[in-house]
């Protein structure tokens, strides 16, 4: 049987219940700030996204554009998840135009990246990724940068200046900005 001493209990002697209270209450704390941390911690990204009425005017501005350069075009604005934002095709222009457009669009908002990049690397044999995954690596669209951040992209079909055509898209409405994007 065992013995208990004066002022000791079946808990342990006084020295150790209180060593024991103070570890307790110390792993208590310590389970609480790493909870606090963890839900401290971001949820969400707030990231830019080209609103309609942005989309808008800039398939404005290339559709004059194109008309003071006598071309025809398609013009189309996707968001960063290259949902269709804006769109229009000129009069007289077949049916390539819109589907291009709207391709172009989609595949420089999921690469965040020009499409003639994309073209470029394709015909260079350097990477065929875009091609495997059924985008459209084919110069005419370009990227939407909204402080640094790719938003959205613009994509242009037609026969020639495709590119300046959607960076007059893009210059309407937004300042000039820096090059590089985040991705």
């Amino acid at each position: 049987m065992i013995e208990i001493e004066r002022g000791e209990t079946r808990a342990g002697k006084p020295e150790e219940r209180a060593l024991r209270k103070m570890l307790f209450t110390l792993a208590a704390l310590c389970a609480c700030a790493i909870t606090v941390e963890a839900s401290a911690q971001a949820v969400s990204v707030d990231r830019k996204q080209v609103s309609n009425a942005a989309a808008r005017k800039m398939v404005d501005a290339c559709l004059s554009f194109a008309e003071k350069n006598n071309i025809l075009v398609g013009v189309a604005v996707v968001g960063l998840d290259g949902v269709l934002l804006d769109f229009h095709a000129m009069q007289g222009g077949g049916p390539t135009l819109s589907e291009t457009a709207i391709l172009k669009a989609k595949t420089a908002a999921h690469w965040q990246r020009s499409t003639k990049s994309l073209e470029q690397d394709v015909t260079s044999q350097r990477n065929q990724a875009s091609v495997w995954i059924n985008d459209f690596p084919k110069a005419g669209a370009l990227p939407i940068l909204i402080d640094g951040q790719v938003a959205g992209a613009i994509g242009v079909g037609g026969a020639s200046k495709q590119e300046e055509c959607a960076q007059a898209g893009i210059d309407a409405v937004l300042p000039k900005q820096p090059q590089a994007a985040q991705r």
